[in-house]
């Protein structure tokens, strides 16, 4: 992947900023409110129009659609990467393969292990009066 200079990040903004209509609209509005705040300060004193709420208001929304069209401007975010997820396959795949090898080798181990033959009871010694020939 090339590495992207400033000047090709500008040429692709104002591309876009020629095409988008939501762009161009955007920053007509932060114009316009900014033109208005300005004409609104410029009929004031200063000490009233710090407290004036319609120049903070007007402010506020030239603001909000700046930050919009740049946004709007901006490129376009990567998808979510979703490692949660991919955290919890590979944990239930995981167990999974745990549960499968120990039954098997459980069933193994019992297949291995046959019963042995019950011990043989043990031989009476001759009894030496019988034996006396």
């Amino acid at each position: 992947m090339a590495k992207t200079t400033r000047t090709d990040q500008a040429k692709l903004a104002l591309q876009q900023l020629m095409r988008d209509e939501e762009v161009q609209a955007h920053l007509r509005t932060a114009a316009i409110r900014l033109r208005e705040a300005s004409q609104r300060v410029a009929r004031r004193p200063g000490s009233k129009a710090v407290e004036d709420k319609k120049l903070y208001a007007k402010i506020r929304e030239a603001a909000t659609s700046l930050a919009r069209a740049a946004k709007l401007l901006g490129p376009e975010p990567e998808p979510p990467k979703h490692r949660g997820r991919k955290l919890v396959l590979i944990a239930a795949a995981g167990g999974v393969a745990v549960v499968v090898i120990k039954k098997r080798r459980d069933a193994t181990v019992q297949a291995q292990e046959v019963p042995a033959p019950p011990p043989a009871p043990p031989t009476p010694a001759p009894d030496p009066q019988h034996t006396a020939a």
